[in-house]
């Protein structure tokens, strides 16, 4: 249950520490003293977005803080464990700091969570019921989702399988879709890939090839500069007037002639026998490339053809043939990854038809579930209506198959309801008042409470456009919900307040030209007083305190 709530800086309220006990706790006071306010706290707290107008002005942060006594809830327990959040001692305290900027910092038990952590593991510590929630009955599309929370594991199981079989048959209708849509397209595609594949092979570009050819085409271009340059450099080393070859033979005869007259002698020997022998190496390779040297006008046609095309697949395909053939790998993969079963329509509509049908077998089945639930809701809600003195009031679920799939079945369920005897059964929608609304939804809320184990259940003015012996029968209501789980209740009606074990008055005061609210946790008295002045205003009367006194009277009297 929630026990302790500390609120500071939020809204209009500057400081605010409450402590709760087990069973029903109200909140009552005039209209904006600040009722809601606790409510919001409570939201923020649980996983609610949060913005810098909550701030009370002035302030720098508001904080918000809750401690909550948390029993042996596995679903709980296992959302807490897999955040890092340790609960041996069985409390929870959650703080919350909002800032100016936006930013908010959330602990739990001291460990840094996110909104989003906050939120699933808030959603199993208070449920907050409001006006807003009242209009969810008479929101049709909310009525499904509703049956789906009070089913079993039984439903969450066939409504997962069903829901498995559908992402499936979607993903083919879409896929066939995408492809009937878009054939032409895909046809070009392919067209294209293809094209480009061809061109790039038959091109058959190798790494190194651009600069060879160049190369190549350099020394055709420059074929008599070249045959020049190489017929100077062999006569210059072999001429017949004597070359340099011949040279170097004398200057290493000469110095071979002394070397044993002096080590330096021999090292010029050496040296100038190596450059003699270098020489006549260069020269013999003179000769090999001056022979080798030819001029074809045809090969450098070729290259020319050849550059021609490779600068034109440069052009479409990168900027150098590195970039070409990485862009042919693309090409090839691309091909490699284009499954033709795809493009075959009648083959992927046989499997869809094949979907279908298990998704049809499957849609019944999970209709089949959600009735046997349906039954169940019926019965639990119709106790209670009865219990709230809508005698004569019937609550049905009424099922309607729609056409083909959605991802929650092929169901579209409505409540109905009879609210009197004998007007027959309509749309809840329809027919139903503010008052009965109220009822209908603190009906089905006491059937989900027992299902769901929820820790502290929040009425937010639930009990709106409701009064006399339907208001005594609501205040016994909430009290059967207290049974099983914390209830706080803000109210405006005297039998509620009356039958609550604790009560808080919220009061909206002005210091210092600022306002602020303040909380009161009040002993007998003070709720005598309370209540009498929800009877009669602020001139509270001897009757009205009597009144208030006889309503606590029978309120002691009912039982959880």
């Amino acid at each position: 249950m929630l026990e302790n709530l500390i609120i500071e800086n939020f809204a209009i309220i500057e400081k605010v520490a409450l402590q709760f006990d087990s069973g029903m706790s109200v909140l009552t006071g005039e209209t904006g003293a600040g009722k809601s306010i606790i409510i919001d706290a409570l939201l923020m707290l649980t996983g609610g977005r949060a913005n810098s107008e909550m701030i009370r002005h002035g302030s720098k942060k508001a904080i918000l803080q809750a401690v909550f006594s948390v029993p042996k809830n596995k679903i709980l327990i296992d959302k807490l464990i897999e955040n890092g959040i340790d609960i041996d001692d069985g409390e929870l305290i959650i703080y919350r700091e909002l800032k100016h900027n936006g930013r908010s910092m959330i602990r739990i038990n001291s460990v840094l969570v996110n909104l989003k952590t906050l939120s699933i593991i808030g959603k199993y510590l208070v449920d907050i019921q409001g006006q807003n929630d009242t209009q969810q009955l008479l929101n049709l599309e909310e009525h499904l989702p509703l049956l789906d929370a009070y089913g079993d594991e039984q439903l969450l199981v066939t409504k997962s399988a069903y829901q498995q079989i559908f992402h499936e048959f979607r993903a083919i209708t879409q896929r066939i879709r995408r492809i009937q849509t878009s054939q032409q397209e895909i046809t070009q595609r392919l067209d294209l890939l293809q094209f480009q594949q061809q061109e790039l092979e038959d091109a058959d570009l190798q790494p190194n090839e651009e600069n060879d050819l160049l190369d190549a085409r350099g020394k055709l271009l420059n074929y008599k500069k070249i045959a020049d340059r190489l017929q100077n450099a062999q006569m210059t080393l072999n001429g017949d007037q004597g070359g340099a070859v011949d040279l170097l033979a004398e200057a290493m005869q000469a110095l071979q002639e002394i070397a044993e007259y002096d080590d330096n002698y021999a090292e010029l020997a050496r040296t100038i026998a190596d450059s003699y022998y270098t020489a006549q190496e260069v020269s013999r390779d003179v000769d090999e490339q001056m022979s080798d040297l030819t001029y074809d006008e045809a090969e450098l046609l070729r290259i020319d053809e050849r550059l021609q095309l490779i600068h034109s697949l440069e052009r479409k395909y990168g900027t150098t043939v590195a970039d070409v053939l990485i862009f042919k790998d693309h090409v090839d993969k691309e091909l490699s990854m284009v499954d033709n079963d795809e493009l075959d329509v009648e083959k992927l509509q046989v499997t869809q038809n094949d979907l279908r049908q298990v998704l049809r077998k499957q849609a019944i089945k999970l209709r089949e579930v959600r009735q046997k639930v349906a039954r169940g809701l019926e019965q639990a809600v119709n106790q209670q209506l009865n219990e709230l003195l809508m005698v004569g009031a019937e609550f049905t679920v009424h099922f309607e198959q729609i056409e083909g799939f959605v991802s929650s079945g092929t169901d579209k369920v409505e409540f109905h309801v009879q609210t009197n005897v004998g007007e027959g059964m309509a749309p809840l929608v329809k027919i139903a008042s503010g008052g009965e609304t109220a009822r209908l939804m603190l009906a089905i809320k006491t059937a989900f409470t027992k299902q769901q184990h929820i820790i502290s259940i929040v009425f937010d003015e639930a009990d709106t456009g409701v009064s006399g012996r339907v208001a005594q029968a609501i205040a016994k209501k909430m009290l059967t919900i207290a049974a099983d789980s914390q209830v706080l209740a803000i109210t405006h009606l005297p039998q509620v307040a009356a039958a609550a074990a604790h009560h808080f008055l919220i009061a909206k005061t002005t210091e210092m030209d600022r306002t602020v609210t303040q909380v009161t946790a009040l002993d007998e008295a003070g709720r005598e007083r309370a209540i009498a002045m929800m009877l009669s205003g602020d001139n509270i009367t001897k009757t009205a305190l009597a009144n208030a006194r006889d309503l606590r009277k029978q309120a002691l009297k009912l039982s959880y």
